[in-house]
C-alpha cells in the first residue's frame, strides 16, 4: 500500500490600502492614504510553514510523530494510479497536477509514528508568485475533486473509495477510505486549502478501530 500523503502551501502577496479620516464640525479632513505592502514570502522560507511533528500529535491525537521524508521538488505517482483524474485527490503535490499552473516552489513533509506506523501525514506547502495564481489553481482543484470516485493504487492493488466533497472557507476536504483493508483499515482525510499566494495542503491517514470509516478528523490547516 502506498503511504497516505499530505499537503500544505501558504505565501502572501497582497496590497492593503489604509485610510482615515476625522470629523472637525461640518468638514471632514482625510488624511493622506497609505499604502502598506507586506514583504513577499520567499521560497527559504516555507519549511517554517510546515507543522513541526509536536503540532501534528497535537492536531491527530497521536504521539511520536516524526519526520521520515523532506522534498524540495514534487513527486509524479501518475503511473501508479487510474484513473488519473483521481490523482489530485489521492496524492499532495504531485507534479502532474502543479505542471501548469505556473507555481514558483515548494515544501514537502512526511511523518509517522513508528515501524508498525497507525498515524500518517503528509503536509506540503506550495508558494505562487501572484494571489491570482494560486485563487486559479484552487478553483481549479474544486472543479476537478469531484470527478474522482474511485480509484487504484496500480502497484499495490489497493482500491479507494472518495467521500463528499466538501468547500468551505477557501478549504477543499474529503475522506478517501480503503476497501478490503482487514481490521484496522485506512482512512484518510485530504484538505488543501487556499490562502493568499500559497496552496496548503495536509492529508492526515488513521487507521479505525474497525473499518477505516467514520474517522475522527482534525484539520491542521
Amino acid at each position: 500500500m502506498r503511504q497516505p500523503t499530505t499537503a500544505l502551501a501558504v505565501s502572501v502577496i497582497c496590497a492593503s490600502v489604509v485610510g482615515c479620516a476625522t470629523s472637525i464640525g461640518n468638514a471632514e479632513l482625510a488624511t493622506p492614504t497609505r499604502t502598506m505592502i507586506p514583504r513577499p514570502l520567499v521560497e527559504r522560507e516555507l519549511v517554517e510553514l510546515l507543522l513541526s511533528p509536536e503540532q501534528v500529535d497535537v492536531a491527530m491525537g497521536s504521539s511520536g510523530m516524526t519526520v521520515t521524508n523532506t522534498q524540495t521538488s514534487m513527486s509524479d505517482n501518475s503511473p501508479t494510479m487510474a484513473p488519473q483524474e483521481c490523482l489530485a485527490v489521492d496524492g499532495a503535490a504531485e507534479a502532474p497536477i502543479y505542471a501548469n499552473s505556473g507555481y514558483r516552489a515548494e515544501r514537502d513533509q512526511s511523518l509517522n509514528n513508528g515501524d508498525d506506523f497507525t498515524h500518517y501525514l503528509k503536509q506540503a506547502v506550495v508558494l505562487f508568485p501572484t494571489v491570482e495564481k494560486a485563487r486559479a489553481f484552487f478553483d481549479d482543484s474544486a472543479q476537478q475533486w469531484p470527478v474522482c470516485r474511485n480509484y487504484t493504487h496500480t502497484q499495490s492493488g489497493s482500491q479507494w473509495s472518495v467521500g463528499k466533497i466538501s468547500i468551505e472557507n477557501d478549504t477543499l476536504s474529503t475522506i478517501a477510505t480503503q476497501h478490503d483493508a482487514g481490521s484496522p483499515g485506512w482512512g484518510c482525510a485530504r484538505q488543501p486549502r487556499g490562502l493568499g499566494a500559497q496552496d496548503r495542503r495536509a492529508d492526515r491517514c488513521d487507521r479505525d478501530r474497525e473499518s477505516g470509516e467514520d474517522l475522527v478528523i482534525a484539520s491542521s490547516g
